[in-house]
């Protein structure tokens, strides 16, 4: 079962400290983690289209000017991937504030739109293993200059985010293919 405390301790690890038991704890490592998880984990979330924090939903319609609709940005979203009318016709949208309503909303010529996005995943025990192995590379990687004072090992933690995001994106595009009933070559080659 993995838990916030398991991934803070996992980037501890990469940074060669010790683990904590809690948050907290009163040291300079659990008030950096706390710090510096939630706005980590939701760009490493923004960072790639992981399934198990995909949603999509019917967008509720705030207003409609001539020929265009506004919708409001749905609440969990922290990145709307594509807007569509059923049966899947893809349509331009943007995001923007809406000065009169005081919120975000997503603007679109499409008269019945649904929006596929990434929601804002909270639950721990939600996120698969090569999301957990990212995020806490991506945490330690934030965290080794304020931690360690080693910019050397920033730049190596870096390094292996990057590539544990590109091995969690070949990953994900193969599972999505294999859920399809598609393959590819790299696949098929396998």
């Amino acid at each position: 079962m993995i838990s916030k405390i398991t991934i803070c301790n996992l980037a501890l690890a990469q940074l060669g400290q010790a683990p904590i038991s809690s948050l907290t704890q009163e040291d300079e490592k659990a008030r950096r983690l706390n710090l510096f998880y939630e706005p980590v984990r939701d760009e490493v979330l923004r960072s790639h289209n992981w399934g198990f924090a995909t949603a999509e939903e019917p967008l509720a319609l705030v207003e409609k000017q001539e020929n265009r609709f506004l919708y409001k940005y749905p609440q969990e979203a922290l990145f709307i991937r594509r807007v569509y009318q059923e049966p899947y016709r893809h349509t331009p949208f943007r995001e923007l504030f809406h000065p009169k309503y005081r919120i975000r909303v997503v603007e679109s010529d499409c008269p019945q739109a649904r929006a596929e996005y990434t929601r804002r995943a909270e639950d721990e025990n939600q996120f698969d293993a090569s999301f957990v192995k990212s995020f806490s590379l991506a945490l330690a990687a934030d965290l080794a200059v304020s931690l360690t004072g080693d910019n050397a090992l920033a730049a190596q933690i870096l390094q292996k985010y990057t590539l544990s995001l590109d091995e969690a994106r070949r990953s994900n595009m193969t599972e999505n293919f294999a859920q399809s009933g598609q393959t590819d070559a790299f696949t098929e080659v396998r």
